[in-house]
This record gives structure tokens, sequence and C-alpha cells, in this order.
């Protein structure tokens, strides 16, 4: 039984190495996987998002129609805490270049999104918060509702 001892561990020694090795290649085939993501959508959201903000800057028809559903609104409560919405007009040539956005995230869920973006007036000390929502309908990612709102409470 002595001698048994040291036997035993001379050959658990191989098979230790041999799960020891198996643990890697499963970690490196898991990590391959993870950096095989399809950010497709993210980069088509956020095209979009990009035409708007061109469209909405310049005035530029084009690029709003490129980024906004036909059917799609703002909608919005005002300073005054009365609420407003209208249909987007996608040939309409108003600019307004009085302010700088900023894509604060997105969320995609299938074939919605969610854009956070915050808005610098250059005109106001507060920022304005917009949230976008988007959906892909033939292929195309396309803005169909636009909320507003001043200031973060909590």
């Amino acid at each position: 039984m002595n001698r048994t001892l040291p036997y035993l561990f001379f050959l658990m020694i191989p098979l230790f190495f041999t799960f020891s090795l198996s643990a890697q290649k499963t970690a490196e085939n898991m990590e391959k996987s993870t950096i095989k993501t399809d950010f497709s959508d993210r980069k088509a959201i956020i095209e979009t998002i990009e035409n708007f903000y061109i469209g909405d800057h310049t005035g530029s028809i084009a690029h709003k129609k490129r980024s906004m559903h036909e059917k799609g609104a703002y909608r919005y409560v005002n300073r005054d805490g009365v609420y407003s919405e209208s249909v987007f007009r996608l040939d309409s040539d108003n600019a307004d270049p009085n302010y700088k956005e900023e894509l604060l995230s997105i969320e995609i869920y299938d074939k919605l999104a969610l854009a956070r973006l915050r808005l610098d007036q250059f005109q106001t000390e507060k920022p304005e918060y917009k949230l976008m929502i988007l959906h892909k309908a033939g292929g195309e990612w396309k803005i169909t509702s636009i909320n507003w709102g001043f200031g973060i409470t909590h």
C-alpha cells in the first residue's frame, strides 16, 4: 500500500494537465464566439441618427427622408408643462443649427431600438434630452418617434 500512493500520484499528474488544457480551450472558444458579435444594426442606427441631425442642422430634405419614418411624430411636454405632438414634416427645409447633440446610449430589441441623446442648446444653460424610438422595417432603421424634455430630476 505504501508504494501504491506514489504511483497513483504520478498517474494523476497527466490527468490533471489534460483537464487544465481542456478548460483553456473552452475559454478560448468562448472568447472567439463573443468576438463575432454582429454590430450591423448598431452601425445602421447610428447612421440613421447622424442623417437626422444633418437634416435638422442643415435643412436637408434628403437626410430627413433617410432617417425619419413618414408617419413618425415629435412628442413632448414644453417648459410650461403642456403636452404637444406633431407629425414629422419630411418636406420641410427648416434648419436648427443652435445646438450640439451627444449620443448617450442605444438599446436594441430585435426590430425596435431606443436611442438616448443630450442636446446642449447654445442659448440656454440647461441641456435638453431626447429619446428616439426607431423601428426596422423593410431592412431599414427609421426614427418613428422623438420625445424630449428638459433636465434630469434624479
